[in-house]
């Protein structure tokens, strides 16, 4: 019986894709995955309200500047009035006696209006600006989310895909055992096959069926992490369509690579922070600057010793008043000078995490760089190795065939075939997560759902 046969790589997509279609699950390419995730992922919706919230609090410092307007109205009832003392004399009494006398009126009522305006406070004006770079600063947050959303979907989609591969190297090296089982259990049973050989297949086409297993639970858990990053329900089946290849893992041309650190939201976001306490030192400064404020009130006032008097218009009296209030700080008890310190003590730590996360980017870049060059390197030594392990498989499986080779040959050049060929897709899959790693590193990866 003729055993028909296949590039072991383009069978084990020819599987793969079978299988998926049959299963007729939802295509998810990449970009696709990256979009899904930044318009659902729950973070990016939270960093989203952040800036809501971030405009509210505009409206917020903004409120104190406008016009303070507020309407007001009382009714009152003196049931005992106030006794006073009195020179007696001013009643025609004698020098050095009082006479008591009570003033007022049984009910008073008062109905009135009342503006403030804020003048002058440098406070205010500094507090606006710095609420305002709060909702800057809150946009840097959102990118920053999306970013993290994002490559922590690339890591995982391509990690899925490449044990998908190899669960379809894994299956055609399966197919290719369980057909040449089939071959020597014909041969033992006409009694040019040795039992041992038999049994040898069939334990290797156990272990491979375990293997399969195995690698499918694998596939399921890591299906379920990408949802779960993508925020999408556990229960949707879908089917990662980009796959790793070698025509996927182009060459890069590393003299092309120029780092541009500039873009990446951390070190946005923590000059936006130094930006934020620069105006918090300001701010405070600025308490020591005396403020002007602009009132004036109108109130009109009804006097009467009866209720009933509250209608009579003869009893009402109005007045204003407008005026200019001063208030001129002089000793806090060394309050402000104290958050003054606190906000460069803070503005100096938030240098030190910038320099910090600027080392980091930068060793990032290096190391992604350095990470594509050694895979690229192997790249052509391991599928070198591919392609010789494939061949002397192949000439392996023919001298067994011709029982000019035993089973112990054919099982170790089976073994080396699917290693070599599990390290080239492994290979080219390290390939695609260090190009991952360098576009993140250089706040590049973000570009790709454009």
């Amino acid at each position: 019986m003729k055993i028909r046969r296949y590039h072991p790589i383009l069978l084990a997509l020819l599987v793969w894709c079978s299988g998926n279609y049959l299963l007729a699950q939802q295509p998810l390419d990449l970009k696709t995955a990256m979009k899904y995730a930044v318009e659902n992922h729950a973070n990016i919706q939270k960093a989203k309200l952040d800036i809501d919230k971030g405009q509210q609090m505009v409206r917020e410092a903004l409120s104190p500047g406008l016009p303070q307007v507020n309407a007001n109205a009382q009714i009152l009832n003196n049931l005992a009035l106030r006794t006073s003392l009195v020179p007696a004399e001013f009643f025609g009494g004698s020098p050095g006696e009082f006479q008591q006398v009570q003033f007022g009126t049984n009910w008073n009522g008062s109905a009135g209006i009342q503006l403030n305006q804020l003048v002058f406070d440098q406070t205010y004006f500094l507090g606006l600006k710095a609420t305002r770079a709060v909702t800057d600063f809150y946009k840097i947050m959102l990118e920053k989310n999306k970013e993290d959303v994002i490559y922590e979907v690339a890591k995982i989609y391509y990690q899925i895909q490449l044990s998908r591969t190899n669960r379809g190297i894994l299956n055609a090296n399966l197919d290719q055992i369980e057909g040449l089982l089939t071959v020597t259990t014909k041969q033992y049973d006409n009694g040019f096959a040795k039992k041992i050989d038999v049994d040898r297949l069939r334990v290797q086409q156990s272990n491979l069926e375990t293997q399969i297993k195995n690698l499918d639970l694998q596939i399921g858990q890591a299906e379920q992490a990408l949802k779960f990053a993508m925020n999408m329900p556990l229960e949707t089946d879908i089917l990662l369509t980009d796959t790793i290849t070698e025509a996927t893992s182009t060459a890069v041309d590393f003299a092309t690579i120029q780092p541009s650190y500039e873009q990446k939201p951390d070190l946005q976001a923590l000059r936006k922070q130094q930006e934020l306490y620069g105006y918090d030192e300001r701010r405070w400064k600025a308490g020591f600057y005396p403020s002007v404020a602009l009132f004036a009130n109108y109130t009109y006032e009804w006097q009467a010793n009866n209720f009933g008097d509250i209608t009579n218009g003869d009893l009402w009296f109005d007045y204003s008043q407008i005026g200019l209030s001063f208030n001129i700080p002089i000793f806090d008890g060394f309050y402000k000078s104290s958050k003054i310190q606190t906000a460069r003590l803070n503005a100096m730590q938030t240098l030190s995490d910038y320099r910090l996360a600027l080392l980091g980017m930068q060793l990032k870049h290096v190391t992604a760089v350095s990470t594509m060059q050694v895979y690229q390197n192997n790249l052509r030594s391991v599928e070198e190795t591919r392609k010789v392990a494939e061949e002397v498989y192949r000439v392996a499986q023919s001298r067994f065939r011709e029982g000019l080779a035993p089973i112990t040959e054919l099982l170790d050049a089976e073994t080396s075939m699917r290693e070599s060929q599990t390290n080239y897709i492994t290979t080219l899959a390290q390939i695609k997560l260090a190009e991952i790693d360098l576009l993140n590193a250089n706040g590049l990866l973000i570009k790709m759902i454009e």
